[in-house]
């Protein structure tokens, strides 16, 4: 079996990272895979040398092409004996794309999780439908060696989020929820890693949330870092944190919550969400409503004709607490090593064995 497998693994983002995790999970379960990218980058981001290694080899004779793109740009090609179409989605539907169409272009699709395949369906796709969960190298992360770290993480119970600077990913619900539920003289911080490079304009986002809260005079201030982080770096600084929170209004598949499984710390997350497939910790209340204020990406994508889901800030507050309460306690270590557990059930191997037996299958 040899497959070629379109992406865009080289453009730096979580979209290419979750193909980077596909391709090494497809290649750690033998299987013949040729990476090919396609990028909206003007500039190559770094990724795995083993990849680059994989893009030497021919693609001639390929068996299987799996594209790992927008849907419109899929193409099907009769010379393969399949054409599977890859996608994510955050929304209870996409109808307004015009993607259910190019979809039904290909033998078969692949999605991250339940609340894409659900997406998929109500959007009109007829073609049957795979969950292939993303993956990591599980060990790279439980075997790290911690050095680099933040001083203001010290002595102290650390929320963090991961994630883009955009309406979805919900920061504004964080936020409120933390100053809301903590009193500034309290041992806790709200640690925020974002993609965003304006370092300032996040903390001018955060400022002005929590004078919208008038309930005190002062607040503590949030610990920010904007732009990439040396793997390495990033991993070490993700180890000082006990609590993952991804408030947001829809996720395909969150990477950085199973990144933060695989170091022991447990996840608060938004429920009906592609989180609730894996993610081991707090699923909080939600509630659909109309999609707004995303005007960071296509026109005709994310518009109110199509639901994601709020977060309950009340919740949120609650889950958060809980968390804390638990901090250096027997019940705190105990949930730590089953997120690591449930994190190695997408390792590299495991999830590798999983998409072998789906194309043996086909």
């Amino acid at each position: 079996m040899k497959v070629l497998y379109i992406s865009h693994h080289k453009d730096g983002t979580g979209w290419a990272n979750a193909a980077i995790n596909n391709i090494l999970a497809m290649d750690k379960a033998g299987i013949e895979v040729v990476p090919r990218a396609i990028t909206y980058e003007q500039k190559d981001s770094e990724y795995p040398d083993r990849i680059k290694e994989l893009e030497s080899n021919s693609s001639y004779g390929s068996d299987i092409c799996i594209q790992h793109t927008l849907p419109h740009l899929y193409s099907y090609d009769s010379s393969y004996k399949k054409n599977i179409g890859f996608l994510a989605t955050e929304t209870t539907s996409f109808k307004d794309t015009g993607w259910q169409k190019y979809c039904n272009l290909m033998d078969e699709i692949w999605v991250p999780s339940i609340a894409t395949k659900a997406s998929c369906r109500l959007s009109g796709v007829n073609k049957p439908i795979e969950i292939v969960p993303h993956s990591l190298d599980i060990s790279s992360y439980i075997n790290h060696e911690q050095k680099n770290k933040i001083q203001e993480l010290e002595n102290s119970f650390n929320f963090v989020f991961i994630g883009e600077f955009i309406e979805r990913k919900n920061i504004k619900a964080l936020v409120q929820a933390f100053h809301s539920e903590f009193e500034i003289i309290e041992p806790v911080n709200l640690f925020i890693k974002t993609s965003r490079q304006d370092l300032k304009a996040v903390q001018e986002y955060c400022n002005n949330i929590k004078r919208g809260l008038k309930i005190r005079k002062s607040y503590k201030n949030e610990i920010i870092i904007s732009g990439k982080l040396d793997k390495h770096d990033y991993i070490s600084v993700l180890k000082q944190c006990h609590s993952f929170v991804m408030p947001s209004r829809g996720e395909g598949f969150c990477i950085p919550a199973l990144e933060a499984m695989s170091v022991g710390i447990p996840v608060i997350h938004t429920s009906n969400t592609g989180l609730g497939d894996y993610a081991y910790g707090t699923s909080v209340a939600s509630r659909p409503v109309p999609c707004f204020g995303a005007v960071d990406t296509m026109p005709y994508l994310d518009n109110a004709n199509s639901s994601w889901y709020e977060i309950d800030v009340e919740q949120l507050k609650f889950a958060m607490r809980s968390a804390y309460m638990k901090w250096n306690t027997e019940v705190a270590k105990t949930e730590s090593n089953k997120a690591i557990e449930w994190a190695k059930e997408y390792d590299h191997e495991v999830i590798g064995g999983l998409i072998k037996e789906i194309l043996n299958d086909s």
